[in-house]
């Protein structure tokens, strides 16, 4: 995968828990044949990851070969959580209910680019995780 996604985006659940990608990270969840192929998968720190297809597969085969051993559970609860993500004809997908309890997500959410994936937050976690911390400290970390 070449490209890596990058910024944030707020908006909302409809009322069938139906959510649209936006537009922007869209692009980039096309897979090789130009269909939109990507999964959800339980994060961290309480969030929901999206992943391309492409980068799932490497996810997986990474997780297979070497993190069976120490990790058994951390796996088992991972490759537990991937469901694939079904688009209708206006581009919506239902976010799997077990995710969005598990993400704590009523009805406001937050989009956030990561690299190779998408993280999807409830709004209010996004805010308690970010608000309060210090942008410069923890920028430092990333070495930039």
């Amino acid at each position: 995968m070449d490209a890596y996604f990058s910024g944030t985006f707020e908006h909302q659940l409809d009322d069938k828990n139906r959510l649209r990608i936006p537009a922007k990270f869209r692009k980039t969840l096309v897979g090789e044949r130009g269909e939109k192929s990507y999964s959800f998968a339980r994060g961290m720190n309480g969030c929901i990851y999206v992943f391309p297809e492409e980068v799932l597969q490497e996810t997986l085969a990474e997780l297979s070969k070497e993190k069976m051993g120490e990790a058994s559970l951390a796996s088992l609860l991972f490759f537990s959580s991937v469901y694939t993500a079904e688009e209708d004809a206006q581009g919506r997908v239902v976010l799997p209910s077990k995710l969005k309890a598990i993400a704590g997500i009523t009805k406001d959410i937050v989009t956030v680019g990561r690299g190779k994936r998408l993280e999807i937050w409830s709004a209010e976690r996004f805010e308690e995780l970010t608000s309060p911390s210090n942008f410069e400290e923890e920028f430092r970390k990333l070495g930039i």
